[in-house]
């Protein structure tokens, strides 16, 4: 029998935890308007996570280009490949040789983690539990995670989150770099240089950023909204929230008036980022094509006649042809005239109905002879006396 309810009779806190102390095995499925978040638990622990508005290959594919790990043409690849397979992508990627196990092991933690942590902001919502497991969940590189884990760092969230939310000026607001940061050097970025180059190792600390701030401040190519930044993130939102806080008191973010242009990246297949085709345009050439399609039917039109060939086009025609009944068929036509018309035989009827007689109606006035059926009476007595 299933478990279901509101978020606001029983909390996201004491739902898992009243599924670790009993060892359930199923999936939770919560909700709150148009989005569906589903965490797969076996023995108490998570065991898998996904959500209808971040799908968990996608997130893990732009987390692995954020990492260096792949182009986002390679990805894109893969996203190809995968179509035609129907192999996971983290299969996928370790037969291509650029991930190890390890890798896609931290990702997939990562971006569960991310999932979950956002979920326990939810004040209201509702809840449903069965005790099913879908058959394909990937085991063998999703590390459990134990569910007190979970709750610890969502504790910690729910506790820091309002300050963070004050610092910034809004989800959809749209940030851009300011002048003081564009002529900033970052230490990742010498970093990458002197490592390529073969000069050293790397050093810390030159900018007066930390590593995370960094990272962050490079995700500002373009301008951009707060949102948009946390899809792409390799760090947890709460993390990614309080570096463009800092970044912003900084002087190293400014917001920007107007709506940030819409950056294109291939590689996040999300639903909300996807790809955008071009729009359609029609071809000088399509109006000629339709102008042809119609004059050559009605060029190479033949009349319909005894010998026409093209009956489909003949049929247009309206049918000069006078059509006959012949045997069985004009005996019938004959019945029904003679029966609608006892005076004539139908003749004037037919001829009304364009379908003249040739001559008198062949079948014979039926009322000018004797009913059969009509009994006869029977002689009386006297007369056989009389006899």
């Amino acid at each position: 029998m299933a478990l279901e309810g509101s978020l606001r009779d029983f909390d996201l806190f004491s739902l898992f935890n009243m599924i670790k102390i009993q060892g359930k095995n199923g999936t939770l499925v919560l909700s709150q308007g148009q989005e569906f978040i589903k965490v797969f638990f076996e023995n108490g622990e998570i065991v898998g996570c996904d959500s209808n508005q971040v799908r968990m290959e996608d997130r893990l594919g732009t987390m692995l280009v954020r990492l260096g790990r792949l182009t986002g043409e390679e990805l894109l690849a893969m996203v190809q490949v995968q179509r035609q397979t129907l192999k996971r992508m983290g299969t996928l990627l370790l037969e291509s040789g650029k991930v190890q196990p390890s890798d896609l092991q931290d990702a997939l933690f990562s971006q569960a983690t991310a999932i979950l942590h956002r979920t326990f902001r939810w004040v209201e919502g509702d809840y449903r539990f069965d005790s099913m497991l879908p058959p394909d969940l990937d085991r063998d590189h999703f590390v459990p995670i134990p569910v007190d884990t979970v709750l610890m760092e969502a504790a910690r969230i729910q506790d820091e989150w309002p300050e963070v939310e004050r610092r910034l000026p809004g989800m959809d607001a749209s940030l851009a770099k300011s002048a003081k940061a564009k002529a900033l050097h970052l230490d990742i970025d010498r970093d990458v240089s002197s490592v390529l180059d073969g000069k050293g190792q790397m050093q810390h600390g030159s900018s007066g950023l930390t590593h995370e701030q960094e990272m962050v401040l490079s995700y500002f190519d373009h301008p951009e909204s707060i949102k948009d930044i946390i899809q792409v993130s390799r760090f947890e939102e709460l993390d990614t929230c309080k570096a463009i806080a800092d970044l912003i008191e900084a002087g190293l973010l400014e917001p920007i008036t107007g709506k940030a242009p819409k950056v294109v990246r291939p590689w996040v297949l999300d639903g909300k980022s996807k790809q955008t085709p071009k729009d359609w345009e029609a071809s000088r050439l399509l109006w000629p094509f339709v102008a042809v399609g119609f004059l050559v039917p009605l060029m190479l039109y033949v009349p319909r006649h005894r010998g026409s060939m093209n009956m489909g086009l003949a049929s247009l025609q309206p049918v000069d042809v006078r059509v006959v009944p012949e045997g069985p068929t004009r005996l019938r036509q004959a019945w029904a005239l003679r029966m609608a018309s006892r005076k004539d035989g139908g003749v004037m009827l037919a001829k009304d109905l364009g379908r003249p007689l040739d001559g008198r109606n062949p079948v014979a006035d039926l009322t000018k002879y004797p009913d059969p059926m009509a009994q006869v009476a029977a002689p009386s007595p006297e007369s056989t006396h009389k006899r």
